[in-house]
């Protein structure tokens, strides 16, 4: 056994151990000085690590490997993000943020933990802190001694005095502790307690402090901490260009990511598409996102030196993928949606505005409207946000219903404080039965529903226009005129020469917007002779031939027989007349400030100009327009007589006489055409605006509030319970009827005259009033937030067909909300913190790392 190898003992295995345990207990906490520390000194053990797809690339991705150096301050360093997202595993940090350093715990140094990098370098940073004024508690002993602070002075031979700076004394422990050797801890433990768990000794301490500073260990750790404090004053240490280095690339990823969130920002704000037919670089049709990267690298360094690396494959993070454009979209839609939701909360009412369209897709979009009122000092604010689309498969009451509720459940927004409902004219809607408003009602009696106006209004049109058969083959006449310039371009430019210098060309008809016809009979009833003159100039072209001729002749002769008739040219009168007053209330009613009071207003106005409109002197006035367009056309201006053979109608028994028939022209067009046009206009405004009306009564009381000092007060009272009684629900109530009707009277008599309740609240608040009108404030407050239009709804239809075109009809339903909340909520988007952004990406994009 002598030439064999020898076998270690039990003891010198155990001390391999102990040597291997220490050296492991150094290494802990290293991966802490790759942490970067916040301007608060706040720790951050997420480190950002750029993840992407391989849209651009292929290759695999780089691994950056941190170096390791002797220093202790490290800031922050980018590495790619692991592609095995389950060998990351999160770890606690194991020192407490800089905030928790404060004096007490500097100068206690019995609360130290564990010393790490970043532990040691706060220490020495700010030194040792010295208790001085402290009542030093004494021991049990029977000399009851106790720490002194004569024992952080040293007497040297020569009778001086010399402070020992490294002496602390920790309250917690009652014992002393060496600062140095505390922080770099000597090798062997055991050679003095004031390195490690302290010294209570004090009959003795003065002994074991001058035996403490004459050892080895003691001086080596002295000098350790004189060396290190220098190097961190003149940021001289081991690694100070490795940091230089590492902030550098930290600066870089930021502004890399700054400027890609911005042409994110302003592709999504332009409505543009942001992807090609390819993701690579510097090839034709990669997108706009690609294209302008590479414009703004021909003249911007920060995108520039980031297209080298990518190309140069120096590094495969681009961040210029698909799925990294899809994560900035949601984060900027995020912050937007965030921010409408924070304002909505503050303001605590609200109404929802709720339209369906279908998409190029053809898949049922629903979009989802907020209206609430902001108040502050400087002013007040009703507010209407665009909230996203819904893509939505049960069009039913129900279904629509389900889908909102979950919808407001997931933004956290509560059922209960909804003030208004607004929705079209659809049965699915506004059913009395199983519509959408009558749903909500069962939950919220609280919600109003009020009919969109603006539909309400086109249908009043679509009624008058349907009430006798001149009136629907007026709007086929005038739609044939433009059909027949429409069918060429050469007809078209024929019009345009006989036009002369207007730019107001023939119209075709809306379907759907019939207030909007008055563009269409405008135009013709202002140029109806430059018109008829360009007909008959398409009928004299020589260049037609052969079928076309005989085709394009017939189609005018039958429209210049129908425009020259003196009856159609009192329909443009009366049209034009009655579709200009209406257009007007359209456009006024479809703003988003506007509440019920003016809505109600406005059809007041446009229902008087229908009562006084409807006359015989209005009548007449409007023969006297048609004259005079005879006599432009050269055309006698008297009424057809009618070639049809009166029919002969079989009499009951009952009747006395037979009803006798029409023979004046004059007089069959007033009663068969003119007074049926504005008859049923006035009686359909009447009807479907009647609950609108029912709303304004119930908050009439707020209308005129300086007029209330004439009223009877038993009156006031009465319509103060009555606002009380439809604004509470459920032992809940928005105001207190005894307390609005005292504030009210008290308010009469300072407000000015003639404000509008946006205005009495305006001046309650820039005045500082609120706490003395609080019931008049609520009150005043569910009055604005209530919709009287879902024009703003229409409107995000417009931005979804510029979103989502045929050629980008595969877009994913999340990409196309983020995108169309960008666009239409760009005010708000454009106030985005790009700083910001940048931090909220990268804290989604952070991985924590295992030590």
């Amino acid at each position: 056994m002598s030439g064999g190898r020898k076998r270690l003992s039990g003891a010198q295995y155990a001390k391999i151990r102990e040597a291997k345990k220490a050296f492991l207990s150094k290494q802990e906490g290293a991966m802490l000085k790759f942490i970067k520390a916040d301007t608060e000194g706040k720790s951050h053990t997420e480190q950002e690590l750029p993840s992407e797809d391989t849209a651009i690339s292929s290759d695999s991705e780089m691994t950056a490997t941190a170096s390791t150096s002797a220093s202790h301050t490290v800031e922050a360093i980018h590495v790619p993000e692991p592609e095995s997202p389950a060998d990351v595993s999160e770890v606690e940090d194991l020192v407490p943020g800089q905030s928790e350093f404060d004096c007490i715990f500097l100068e206690d140094p019995g609360l130290w933990p564990k010393m790490s990098s970043k532990l040691i370098d706060f220490l020495v940073t700010h030194g040792p802190h010295q208790v001085k004024c402290f009542q030093f508690p004494q021991d049990s002993g029977k000399q009851k001694r106790s720490f002194h602070r004569m024992h952080c002075w040293q007497t040297l031979p020569n009778m001086e005095k010399a402070e020992r700076t490294w002496l602390m004394y920790s309250k917690s422990k009652n014992a002393a502790y060496c600062f140095c050797c505390k922080v770099f801890q000597p090798e062997d433990l055991t050679a003095s307690a004031l390195s490690s768990t302290g010294t209570k000794d004090w009959t003795h301490l003065s002994r074991n402090l001058a035996n403490h500073e004459k050892t080895p260990a003691h001086k080596k750790a002295f000098c350790s901490w004189m060396e290190l404090r220098q190097r961190l004053q003149l940021k001289t240490t081991i690694d100070a260009e490795h940091l230089k280095k590492i902030e550098s690339n930290t600066n870089h990823w930021e502004n890399v990511l700054k400027r890609l969130i911005a042409i994110v920002r302003v592709l999504a704000t332009q409505n543009l598409a942001l992807r090609g037919t390819s993701d690579k670089l510097f090839v034709p049709n990669n997108g706009n996102f690609l294209k302008i990267v590479e414009l703004m690298a021909e003249f911007e360094p920060v995108l520039m030196e980031h297209l080298r690396r990518v190309t140069s494959k120096e590094t495969h993070v681009h961040y210029l993928g698909k799925t990294v454009q899809n994560e900035i979209i949601q984060l900027l839609a995020g912050q937007v949606t965030q921010t409408i939701l924070a304002n909505l909360y503050a303001a605590k009412y609200y109404s929802v505005m709720l339209d369906c369209t279908p998409d190029m897709s053809h898949s049922e979009q629903m979009t989802l409207i907020v209206r609430f009122v902001t108040t502050t000092e400087s002013g007040v604010n009703v507010r209407e946000h665009f909230m996203g689309f819904i893509d939505i498969d049960d069009t039913t009451g129900s279904g629509m219903t389900n889908v909102l509720l979950e919808k407001l459940e997931h933004m956290g927004i509560n059922i209960k404080d909804m003030r208004g409902q607004g929705y079209d004219n659809g049965a699915n809607m506004k059913g009395k039965n199983s519509g959408v408003q009558t749903r909500v009602r069962e939950l919220n009696p609280r919600a109003f529903f009020v009919p969109c106006s603006s539909h309400s209004l086109n249908l009043v049109i679509c009624d008058a226009a349907s009430a006798c058969s001149d009136a629907s083959e007026f709007f086929n006449v005038i739609q044939s005129v433009y059909v027949f310039f429409s069918a060429s371009t050469h007809r078209w430019q024929i019009l345009k020469q006989n036009l002369g210098h207007s730019h107001i060309t023939v119209k075709p008809l809306s379907t759907t917007r019939w207030e909007s016809r008055v563009d269409a009979v405008k135009a013709i009833r202002n140029q109806i002779v430059n018109i008829y003159d360009a007909i008959i100039a398409v009928m004299e072209d020589a260049g037609l031939t052969g079928s076309t001729r005989g085709k394009t002749l017939a189609e005018g002769r039958g429209i210049t027989r129908n425009i020259s008739n003196f009856k159609f040219l009192c329909g443009l009168v009366l049209w034009h007349d009655v579709l200009y007053h209406v257009n007007i209330a359209s456009k006024r009613l479809q703003g988003a400030g506007v509440d019920i009071y003016a809505a109600v207003q406005q059809l007041d106005m446009t229902k008087s100009f229908l009562q006084s409109y409807r006359s015989d002197e209005e009548f007449e006035n409007v023969l006297k327009s048609a004259q005079k367009m005879a006599e432009e056309l050269d055309i006698d201006p008297t009424f057809p007589v009618s070639q049809v053979r009166a029919r002969h109608r079989k009499t009951h028994f009952d009747y006395e006489a037979e009803d006798e028939s029409i023979k004046d022209p004059k007089q069959e067009m007033k009663v068969n055409f003119f007074y049926p046009v504005l008859d049923c206009a006035i009686q359909s405004l009447e009807e479907r605006f009647l609950q609108l009306r029912e709303h304004s009564n119930v908050f009439g009381v707020l209308y005129d509030i300086p007029k209330l000092k004439e009223v009877v007060p038993e009156n006031l009272l009465q319509q103060c319970k009555e606002l009380e009684r439809v604004l509470s629900h459920d032992n809940m109530r928005d105001i207190d009827s005894a307390d609005l009707n005292d504030e009210l009277k008290a308010l009469s008599k300072y407000i000015p005259a003639g404000l509008s309740p946006k205005g009495v609240l305006e001046y309650i608040c820039t005045n500082h009033l609120t706490a003395l009108f609080q019931n008049v404030c609520i009150a005043l407050r569910i009055l604005l937030t209530i919709p009287v239009t879902v024009a703003t709804g229409e409107r995000s239809f417009s931005k979804l067909k510029l979103i989502k075109t045929y050629l980008r009809s595969t877009m994913t339903q999340e990409r196309l909300v983020g995108l169309a909340t960008i666009s239409i909520e760009h005010e708000l988007a454009q106030t985005i913190d790009l700083k910001g952004a940048v931090s909220t990406f990268a804290s989604k994009k952070a991985r924590k790392v295992h030590v």
